[in-house]
């Protein structure tokens, strides 16, 4: 950029324009992206390949062929890259393209650092001790022999260089270089023999095919250049010195001219030895002679010559009065230096002795970290801001937005300055690099470089080139501003605020995803470890509210509050403000503290054992093998960033290395490369940082009044660890009525007793939910304990409880249902009466029931409802004070005149108080009656007694504790089923169990031992069995196998003798062809392990003391428990192998077993007989496949259906990502999917949904017309009364009337499935005239489709797709197909209402399997045992593929097509049929038919004329031609269809049982169901009257079929031969 702005100056002082000269500028994709600021000067752009520079910029091949394209006149390549290539000149010169720079040849003799030392040396130049000391020339050789000379000295391998340093005495510390290297590459410093050999291998890698040579290093020495410029006549001459001695890895950070460290008379010599050298090589155009020097003896020492410009010229510039890069120019033009003003000047200045008045220093700006060795770093630069002066100036490649890439050089800009003297120019460097404000997201050095600065050392000039290095390896950093007490105090509350923020945003969106996941990460409090130069500080970080932040450091605390102005961050801390912006990345906070920049890893630098890049860029190799021993200080890596090669070495300990990184990873700072294996007695001796142990003199902390402290305890804010004792002891009473309420306010959303996951639901469903409040709640709930901790002190300070009596009575009823029992406890000692009767208690065993008696008469509701919370008060104060006794059936006595409905109403407002009380019976007595109202299952029932009758108390029994058990599992005890189901009807049962030694079923019918199997628990299967006999209306009796788990029983975990009941009772419901029920509540599969064996298990540990070796048993235990392992003798030792564990334990892969049996049971089971699952609680692995393989599932909406709890996938997921099993198998999930048909609210509704399912099975009777609700008179069927508009709203107002308007089904009769799934497709049953039917029913309206999110994965939201109606997409498929199954092996009719377009067949849908699902839909239908209407319903369309899987032929005979008048049916819509069949020319002939010329005709008569096509097309798809090729089997309208479908139903029906008699007849071979039904329609075709066939003819004609059918069978076995 520099040199584009000064040629440009040039041109425009020599021409008074610069648009003489056009500049085109190469530049790669990154630089583009970057916006690079030299790009803008540009005329013209040109690109070259991205990527490393040996693609670009220093790709000879690339710049020829950009220069020829482009059709330059010269080439100008600044500094670095190809610079120093004679390649690229020698290709321009041939190419007649001026190379701005020197010749080729004088590149090769000087730019070459082993041609140009061997020519100093030949010269009489004084040289360094090097490997080519031997070598001399007597005149400059040609380019040819160049590489011969430079043989002669060059180290071809490290053996040469070892014999070389032998040979010539060079010695440690010596120099490697490589002759092609520069700024730092391809160099480096040995200073211990031992590590020359890898040393000289880096050189290799980072300067590849250069040569390489070796020379003494200097010490104490200064870095000094002269300036040259020659002309192509021969003339040269010497500019300024440069002093450029700071450097940091062999590059330069900080220059000056003239380099006043040289005394008047050695620089002479040094400008004549410079310019000797150049008149040698014949050069021109700009160079740079480096020479050392040695201010302690004043000798010089050459080192190389640039051939080329350097990024410092400007300081020569400056106290010379040239313009460098336009002498460059004017030289490559042709032009004599002596006709060049600017030299004619500056050499008459120099005779007069004046051209050392001025001086000038210079400084780098690079995009490294002065406080983390310089290491460099790519990022992006929000805002530079730098404004020039006469004293002061600067170039940057970069402006605001601009980005540095992984390919770019570090520096960024270069800061000049000038003064009268050095002293004068080190202070307006200062002031400049001040006023420079780089805003960016990695770190610079300036304000290192002005600490720098103003060093004594640097102003008194008393430094040498290894000054710096020796800084950077002490880490000596830059000097703070700030006292380090507030810069800990801003940086701990920032980083802490980010980390406490980040983590609540984080929840916070991820229940804006649909993601509710544990609030286990969820804490207002953070651990923040801060280290600066050397020590560390660690402090504990609390959030008091989102501005203000309390920070603790062992026993120091304060206060610091974090504001927001405009888009600047303010911190205040002890009345203090400063500014501060904090950024991080992956591994480091970086936060800028009022200038103070400062650094703080976020990874534990003291795990010695992992081994971080500290670099961005490319892993290269390790230098060590996998498991070789590293030592402190050696490196075990190399890593290539910013174009050079980087040793990573071990910081802390020795280790073994075990390798991670691989060759070619790109990596960060801290990316993990490896780790080592650290021998125990060296990780003990391990020293860390020193940790901060002194006092932070300027903090205090902000003082809280005991209410605040308890305010933010409650909210969960704050340290949260204040003494409570304390605490309470200060709150007056107002207060605490005022935590007491917000205490009941916080808790009131969560419930203990349901899942964490619902509660939050419940939160989210709310209207307008703010997410940030709903997080805040969250959060206050996850420190229950402590919140009820601090309410229990305020409890004990209350001394007159009346002050508090509302207040304390809305806690004990939280206390109550949110199950707080210690504080339920304390609140009810407080506040119940000391005038009550004493409890009458009555126990059995570890059972206890308590009864209280009121004997005051109570008149009213409200002197019921507190008599009530009188006894609860008792109850919990009783209960509290007896131990090791569950208290499951209370009893509440109340003598009472109030009415029966007062009585219910106050017990159902109490109901939930008085369930999680454990009251179980209320007796209300007075004068007249008695009211006993006793629980069962899931209300209280109401029993009227005389008023002198009393239910006697009793102590519970086993059934009571299981109760209260099933109820804590969200179930009902699997005993009150048969009760649940005797509710509805009468129902007669036998308990079916397992006979121990034959193994068959038995059945319990007698009464009293039915029900003391249910008292005592009597079961020793945790699946209890009934075959049952329920009528479910008058006359109407269904038998049904109801198979349960009792959950109170191994928590209803499945072994081997419950899969034998379980599969015993299914296989009798399938023997008897009568429905199994299922309800499902239970654990899956059983486990366990050896208990004999675990409890003598011993562990041996390896020799080391610390590792695992093996397991055994003592020998003395073989003979008790040796059958039972495997296992190895050794000596007193049984060295297991293997644990077999006892006959019948069922602990492990037998329960597997079992599980396979059972699910093959349900399957056949599912396919012979209607098979119903009730899920209630929960239902778990084999649970959930037996459920999902009887298909027909009713869930409970607290229910999960899962394979795999949430604990146990949380363990194997690393972390805690489910909230519940809730979020695994909930209703939320399964009734999306399709794997719930319906979902109820209770047991009750459960057990009442399974029998509403029960009544839609047919009833047959062996009299024709075989079914029940066909044997009677036909009767006129009312018309349907819905019209198409509003069955097009919703399928459903057609299938079961809508706003009084009669549908095609019964009123009241449909009982829709699957609602949430797939909702273009409508399933259930319903009734047509009595008739049980299968419905199946397509929407027109488009619907939504919701997608879960899943917490287990990060970017995973919940989604709503929009589907169109009238399309099948693979759910909806599925969803038909399934339904289709389920109907027929319930022997249902079915009628499809089919408008449909066809199957979504788009990629993601065919992905999904679209195709599958629509194939088994034909597969179902084609299976179909009974009657099938397909109806295209008025308005509707039937296409394309959505007919072909719902044609008649799938299954002739049992599907029939019927066609509404106004519907439609064909392959494609009419639109897309004419695009495709009717072409322009055809409309044109159609046109002149019509008498329309088609030439010039304008579009409105084109379009009409389209629609006519359309027309034309449309009538190819209406019912007389669907009628007349015999796709549809009758047409009907609207308001006829419920006549014509129960029509159609009543006379297949007939047939098709008909065809089932004929079929089961003795003929060979027999006959399959649609051949029999084809005989059976042969044979009525003509017949109007079935009954008549049935009951005159069908005997005879069967008979005919057997006695052929007996022939056929004699041939057959007179032909059979094995």
């Amino acid at each position: 950029m520099k040199c584009l702005i000064s040629i440009r100056q040039w041109l425009q002082n020599q021409f008074v324009t610069s648009d003489v000269v056009s500049f085109v500028c190469i530049a790669t994709e990154d630089e583009m992206k970057s916006a690079s600021h030299y790009l803008k000067l540009a005329d013209e752009i040109v690109m070259a390949p991205a990527g490393s520079n040996s693609k670009n910029f220093a790709n000879v091949e690339v710049i020829t062929s950009l220069a020829l394209k482009s059709r330059v006149d010269a080439v100008y390549v600044g500094w670095g890259h190809a610079s120093e290539n004679p390649e690229l000149a020698r290709r321009l010169r041939k190419n007649d393209i001026i190379f701005i720079g020197p010749s080729e040849k004088s590149i090769v003799a000087s730019g070459d650092k082993i041609i140009s030392t061997i020519i100093a040396q030949s010269i009489g130049m004084p040289t360094v001790t090097w490997s080519g000391r031997d070598v001399k020339v007597e005149k400059c050789v040609d380019f040819e022999h160049f590489h011969e000379l430079r043989a002669q000295a060059t180290i071809k391998s490290a053996k040469e260089g070892l014999e070389a340093i032998e040979k010539y005495g060079i010695g440690v510390p010596m120099m490697i270089k490589a002759s092609e290297g520069g700024g730092g590459k391809g160099i480096r410093k040995c200073e211990k023999m031992e590590d020359f050999e890898r040393l000289f291998k880096e050189v290799e890698i980072e300067v590849p095919n250069s040569p390489i040579f070796l020379m003494k290093c200097m010490e104490e020495a200064r870095h000094v250049e002269i300036q040259i410029i020659g002309d192509k006549y021969g003339e040269v001459i010497a500019l300024s010195s440069r002093d450029c001695t700071i450097q940091r890895r062999c590059q330069k950070v900080i220059e000056e001219a003239p380099a006043s460290i040289v005394p008047e008379e050695i620089m002479k010599n040094m400008k004549k030895d410079a310019i000797a050298f150049a008149n040698f090589v014949d050069y021109y155009s700009a160079g740079t002679v480096e020479l050392l020097f040695v201010p302690s003896t004043n000798q010089y020492f050459f080192l190389e010559l640039n051939p080329r410009l350097q990024v410092e010229h400007p300081c020569t510039e400056s106290v010379c009065d040239v313009n460098v890069p336009a002498l460059q120019f004017q030289i490559a033009m042709g032009r004599k230096l002596t006709d060049i003003p600017c030299v004619r000047r500056f050499k008459e200045r120099e005779e007069r002795g004046e051209n050392s008045k001025m001086h000038c220093m210079a400084a780098r700006v690079t995009c490294e970290d002065p406080n983390d060795r310089f290491l460099p770093s790519t990022g992006t630069v929000r805002s530079l801001k730098f404004n020039s002066t006469s004293k002061a100036w600067a170039y940057f490649s970069l402006t605001d937005g601009s980005t540095v890439h992984e390919f770019a050089d570090s520096q960024i800009g270069h800061v000049f300055a000038r003064g009268r003297d050095r002293s004068e120019a080190i202070t307006n460097l200062k002031h400049a690099l001040h006023n420079l404000k780089i805003d960016a997201t990695f770190p610079t050095q300036s304000d290192y470089l002005i600490d720098l600065l103003s060093l004594e050392k640097f102003k008194s000039n008393q430094y040498d080139t290894q000054w710096l290095d020796q800084r950077i390896a002490k880490r000596e950093q830059q000097k703070l501003t700030l006292p380090i007490d507030h810069l800990i105090a801003i940086s701990a509350a920032a980083i802490g605020r980010s980390k406490i923020r980040s983590i609540f945003e984080r929840y916070e969106n991820n229940l804006r995803t649909g993601k509710i996941v544990l609030p286990v990460e969820l804490s207002r409090s953070t651990e923040v470890e801060l280290e600066i130069n050397n020590v560390k500080y660690f402090l504990n970080v609390f959030e008091e509210t989102p501005l203000k932040y309390h920070l603790r450091l062992g026993t120091q605390e304060t206060t610091v509050e974090m504001l927001k102005y405009g888009t600047h961050n303010l911190a205040i801390h002890q009345g203090k403000s400063t500014d501060y912006v904090l950024e991080e990345t992956e591994e480091v906070y970086l936060i800028k503290i009022g200038g103070n920049k400062l650094k703080f890893s976020k990874m534990d630098t003291n795990d010695a054992s992992c081994l971080r890049s500290p670099y961005t860029g490319k892993f290269l190799e390790y230098k060590v093998q996998p498991g070789e021993f590293v030592q402190v200080g050696q490196t075990y890596a190399q890593i290539e960033s910013m174009k050079m090669v980087f040793d990573v070495v071990t910081k802390v300990a020795p280790g073994r290395l075990i390798p991670i990184a691989k060759d070619g990873d790109l990596i960060n700072p801290g990316s993990i490369l490896g780790r080592l294996e650290i021998d125990k007695h060296i990780q003990d001796q391990l020293m860390t940082s020193e940790k901060f142990d002194g006092k932070m003199t300027g903090w205090k902390v902000e003082e809280k009044s005991d209410f605040e402290k308890a305010q933010l305890i409650l909210e969960g804010r704050g340290a949260m660890d204040y003494q409570i004792n304390q605490l309470v002891s200060g709150l007056v009473n107002s207060n605490a009525t005022q935590l007491i309420d917000r205490f009941i306010e916080l808790a009131e959303p969560f419930d203990s007793r349901d899942g964490f996951d619902e509660s939050v639901q419940r939160l989210l469903q709310e209207e307008s939910p703010v997410f940030e409040q709903i997080v805040d709640l969250i959060h206050s709930n996850t420190n229950q304990k402590t919140k009820e901790k601090l309410i229990m002190g305020i409890l004990e300070t209350i001394q007159n409880p009346q002050e508090y009596e509302e207040s304390l009575m809305a806690l004990y009823k939280t206390c109550l249902l949110k199950n707080f029992k210690s504080m339920a406890a304390m609140v009810a000692k407080i506040l119940k009466p000391e005038s009550s009767e004493p409890l009458e208690i009555k126990k059995s065993q570890n059972l206890g029931s308590m009864r209280f008696r009121n004997t005051q008469k109570e008149y009213s509701s409200f002197q019921l409802t507190n008599a009530v919370f009188v006894a609860l008060l008792e109850f919990t104060a009783c209960s509290s004070g007896i131990k090791n006794t569950n208290f499951v059936a209370n009893r509440i006595d109340i003598s009472i005149d109030i009415s029966r409905e007062q009585a219910e109403e106050v017990l159902e407002i109490n109901e939930r108080f008085l369930k999680a009380a454990g009251v179980t019976e209320i007796l209300l007595t007075s004068s007249s009656e008695t009211l006993w109202f006793s629980w069962k299952v899931d209300r209280f029932h109401l029993e009227v007694l005389s008023s002198t009758e009393s239910p006697e108390f009793l102590p519970p029994n086993p059934r009571d504790f299981k109760r209260s058990l099933a109820s804590l599992n969200r179930t009902t005890y699997i005993y009150d089923f048969p009760y649940l189901f005797a509710s509805i009807g009468n129902l007669e049962y036998q308990e079916l169990i397992v006979d121990e030694k034959t193994h068959q079923l038995q059945m319990i019918s007698n009464t009293e031992e039915l029900e003391r199997r249910a008292v005592g628990g009597l079961n020793t299967c945790s699946v209890v069995a009934w075959l049952m006999k329920l009528e479910i209306e008058q006359n109407d009796q269904r038998e049904f196998v109801l198979i349960g788990n009792d959950v109170t029983h191994q928590v209803g975990s499945f072994a081997q003798p419950e899969h034998e009941l379980f599969e015993l009772a299914s296989r009798l419901a399938r023997e008897r062809k009568i429905p199994r029920i299922n309800i499902s509540c239970n654990s899956g599969a059983r486990i366990g392990l050896a208990r004999d064996v675990l409890d003598v298990l011993k562990v041996k540990l390896k020799p080391n003391g610390h590792d695992f070796d093996y397991l055994y048993v003592d020998s003395s235990e073989k003979e008790r428990i040796g059958n039972q392992i495997v296992y190895k003798e050794q000596g007193e030792e049984l060295k297991l192998v293997a644990v077999k564990g006892k006959k019948n334990e069922y602990i492990g892969v037998e329960n597997l077993m079992g599980s396979g049996a059972i699910g093959g049971e349900t399957s056949r089971a599912y396919r012979e007989i209607p098979t119903y699952c009730y899920v209630t609680g929960r239902s778990v692995g084999i649970g959930a496949y037996t459920a999902r393989l009887a298909r027909r599932i009713i869930q409970h909406k607290d229910s999960h259906l899962i394979l795999t709890g949430a604990t146990a996938l949380n363990t194997l997921l690393g972390k805690k990502v489910y909230a519940s099993n809730n979020r695994l198998g909930g209703v939320e999930i399964m009734s999306n999917n399709g794997i719930a048909h319906a979902t109820v609210s209770s047991d009750v509704e459960g057990v009442e949904k399974l029998v509403q399912w029960l009544k839609y099975l047919p009833v047959k009777q062996k009299e024709y017309p075989f079914f029940k609700c066909l044997d009677k008179e036909d009767v006129k069927v009312e018309d349907v009364k819905v019209n198409k508009d509003e069955m097009q709203l919703d399928v459903r107002n057609i299938i079961e009337g809508f706003d009084g308007k009669q549908g095609i089904f019964d009123f009241g009769s449909f009982d829709e499935i699957c609602t949430s799934w797939a909702a273009s497709i409508v399933t259930g049953r319903a009734k047509l005239n009595g008739l049980p039917v299968g419905v199946i029913g397509s929407q027109w309206k488009s619907y939504e489709k919701q997608q879960l999110a899943d917490e287990s994965v990060e970017k995973s939201e919940e989604v709503t797709v929009t589907r169109a109606g009238q399309v099948w997409y693979p759910e909806s498929a599925f969803k038909t197909s399934q339904a289709i199954s389920d109907f027929n092996r319930e022997s249902l009719p079915l009628v499809m209402i089919a408008s449909l377009r066809g199957f979504s067949g788009g990629r993601k849908d065919m992905s999904d399997q679209v195709l599958t699902f629509g194939a088994h839909i034909i597969d179902e239908l084609s299976q179909y045992q009974q009657p099938v209407i397909v109806y295209i319903p008025a308005g509707g369309e039937l296409r394309g593929g959505a007919w072909a899987v719902v044609d008649s032929n799938i299954n002739r005979g049992i599907v029939h097509v019927i066609a509404d008048e106004t519907c439609r049916g064909g392959i494609l819509e009419p639109n897309a049929v004419v695009g495709i069949k009717i072409r322009e020319a055809q409309i044109g002939k159609i046109m002149e038919r019509s008498g329309v010329v088609s030439v010039d005709v304008e579009d409105s008569v084109k379009s009409a004329f389209k629609k006519a096509c359309v027309d034309f097309a449309d009538m190819h798809d209406r019912w007389p031609r669907m009628e007349y090729v015999g796709a549809i089997r009758q047409v009907t309208s609207l308001q006829n269809t419920r006549a014509v479908f129960w029509k159609i139903l009543k006379k297949e029906l007939i047939l098709v049982e008909i065809a089932d008699r004929y079929s089961n007849a003795p003929i060979y071979p027999k006959p399959t169901h649609s051949e029999a039904l084809e005989w059976v329609k042969k044979r009525t075709e003509e017949e109007e009257d079935l009954r008549k066939y049935y009951t005159d003819v069908f005997c005879e004609d069967v008979s005919r079929e057997i006695q052929k059918s007996k022939n056929r069978f004699e041939e057959a076995c007179a032909t059979w031969q094995l």
